[in-house]
């Protein structure tokens, strides 16, 4: 393949995955009437870091969601293992206190290296297993996203 047809093969790519990105997005937030929110993290545990992307999306009538979960796990600041899975959750709340139940975990096999017991150390079981809960208090800031907290800490901002 000559280079020309590199570059016209590459851009072609890159327009059609931005085209099917764009068709995504205005499905899920437009056609099913979901609301979006997106947070991202920087977990330490022991030598490892992690670095994660949370993106929530939800319908209010519903009560019920999809948090997508993406990242990377370093040890020693060496790469050892990808994140990519979404979780399927309903949720109950009391005033501003959100108890989230996931429902279903689904996980991108061939992106997603990072065991699940690894994972079970940096995140809460909400995001690992099925049939597990965690409870935030969210605050709604205005048009601009919430504060998710635990307990009266906030633990991470979810830009809208």
């Amino acid at each position: 393949m000559n280079n020309k047809k590199r570059v016209t093969f590459s851009i072609a790519s890159l327009l059609t995955g931005m085209l099917v990105y764009a068709s995504y997005s205005y499905y899920t937030t437009k056609i099913l009437d979901k609301e979006e929110c997106r947070s991202s993290l920087i977990v330490f545990y022991n030598q490892s870091r992690s670095d994660i992307q949370l993106n929530f999306i939800y319908s209010l009538e519903d009560k019920k969601g999809i948090v997508a979960v993406s990242g990377n796990y370093y040890e020693n600041d060496k790469l050892k293992g990808k994140i990519r899975r979404d979780i399927e959750y309903s949720w109950r709340e009391n005033h501003d206190i959100y108890q989230l139940i996931s429902t279903k975990v689904n996980k991108y096999r061939i992106l997603e290296t990072l065991p699940s017991d690894t994972m079970a150390k940096i995140l809460p079981d909400f995001y690992v297993f099925p049939d597990k809960s965690v409870n935030y208090s969210i605050q709604n800031q205005g048009a601009g996203g919430f504060i998710f907290s635990t307990g009266g800490r906030p633990l991470f901002y979810c830009a809208k």
